[in-house]
This record gives structure tokens, sequence and C-alpha cells, in this order.
């Protein structure tokens, strides 16, 4: 429990630093329990908890497999672009109504879910996980590991 406490605490000090109010990080019982449960499942992660490189992502893309591209890095990191017709979520915004309906309707489909460089976006997916999207897959080294890669990005300012 005192893991889950420190983990909770890391947490909390990220949303603040993203914007997040009191109010909002405040959870309930019943949001306790269910983090409590995702946590303890941290230790026996199976495969669909997996990370994979851009390479992986853009070589499905290129050979037809449907791939979503999930970013939840900020507003202001948008700016500097997004991968080609990424979904834009920040991580406070994902568990959110609006955030959540951004998702794909299909629970398999294959959801690339990036930020700066894959911390949020390791964040992200025990939420996806529990929502029932079962092949969210964190990008390793995210946006920047896109960019160094030479893919291609759209949205970005001069």
């Amino acid at each position: 429990m005192k893991t889950l406490m420190k983990t909770a605490a890391i947490a909390a000090a990220l949303l603040t630093a993203h914007g997040a109010s009191a109010e909002m990080m405040a959870p309930t019982a019943d949001e306790l329990a269910a983090w409590s449960e995702a946590y303890a499942s941290f230790g026996g992660m199976e495969p669909k908890w997996a990370v994979q490189g851009a390479d992986a992502f853009k070589a499905s893309s290129e050979a037809g497999v449907p791939v979503v591209y999930l970013d939840v890095r900020t507003e202001k990191e948008w700016e500097k672009g997004i991968v080609e017709g990424a979904v834009k979520a920040t991580l406070t915004q994902l568990a959110t109504e609006d955030g959540m309906g951004l998702l794909p309707d299909s629970k398999t489909a294959i959801i690339a879910v990036y930020c700066k460089s894959g911390h949020r976006s390791a964040l992200a997916i025990p939420l996806l996980h529990r929502l029932g999207y079962s092949n969210a897959i964190s990008m390793k080294g995210g946006y920047e590991g896109w960019v160094a890669a030479g893919y291609p990005v759209e949205g970005a300012s001069e």
C-alpha cells in the first residue's frame, strides 16, 4: 500500500504540473479501488502491455494494418506537430468523457499511444486497458523517436 500511495503522489504531481485542479484529482473510493486493482496487476504484466518502437507502427501502417495514433502530450507540445492523422487527447483529458469519446469504437483496434518521449504514454496504457482496449501499446521513444526516424508529421508550427 505504501508503494501505491507513493505512485499516487507522483501521479498527482504530474497531473498538477499539467494543469489538473485539486478537485479533478480527489479520487472517490471506487476510483481508488479501481486504481489499486490496476496497480496490483502491474507485477504480472502480460505481453499485451507491450512497448513497440516507431518503426514497428510505421511498418504496420504501411502494410495496411490500421493503427490509431493517440497523442497524449499537452496542447503546447502539439504545436510542434503530431503524427499524421493522430487523435489528440492530453493525459488528463483522456480520463474524461470527452477524452474517451475520441477513442475508437473497436476495443480491439491497435492504438499506438505516444507522448514526448514515452513516460506519459506508459501511464495511459493501464487506463486504456481498463477501458477494454486490449491492443493499446506505448510507442517507445514517443514523438521524439518518430521524428528522429524521419517519419511524417503534420501541423508543426514554423
